[in-house]
């Protein structure tokens, strides 16, 4: 019996060393939900190689930048042209207001006076009426060519104020 003896406290020993190993294996896992829930990482943003990334931007940028460019220079037109529209109309509205100043000024200055006309010489009914024609057709020419010389000038100033601007571009 003391053989058995023997390997009864083997075993017994070898029973409570069992039972200590699975007391310290119990206390090591029961944090084992609570680790594996703060370890475990959620993958919020997919994560790619910088030359991935760079092969994106130039791929992005190649489509976009022709798009721009081209929408740059429709742009760029648009406002020429309202740039131009905008000129004209303000050198219309000047040719205008000089126009009603001057036909002011010609009202203002005609007094009505008795002027004692010489009489007109016999003249037919056709020779009358040819001269009437060739008059009206003179006022017409002479109206034109008033405008002509008003518009002329107003050029002429338009344009010594854009020298007068780039001049003052250029000191600055």
């Amino acid at each position: 019996m003391n053989a058995l003896a023997g390997c009864v406290a083997s075993l017994t020993l070898s029973t409570e060393t069992l039972q200590t190993t699975i007391e310290v294996l119990d206390a090591a896992v029961a944090d084992y939900p609570r680790l594996s829930k703060v370890l475990s990482s959620h993958r919020h943003f997919e994560l790619i190689s910088q030359s991935d990334l760079q092969t994106a931007q130039s791929l992005l940028s190649s489509t976009i930048q022709p798009e721009t460019e081209r929408l740059i220079r429709e742009t760029e037109k648009h406002i020429h042209k309202l740039e131009l529209k905008e000129r004209k109309l303000i050198a219309d509205a000047e040719l205008l207001e000089t126009r009603i100043a001057n036909t002011l000024k010609k009202g203002a200055n005609t007094v009505p006076t008795a002027v004692v006309k010489p009489p007109p010489p016999p003249v037919t009914a056709s020779n009358d009426a040819a001269n009437a024609e060739k008059l009206k057709k003179l006022k017409a020419q002479r109206q034109r060519l008033g405008y002509t010389v008003e518009r002329l000038e107003l050029e002429k100033r338009q344009k010594e104020m854009q020298v007068k601007k780039s001049m003052s571009y250029s000191n600055v």
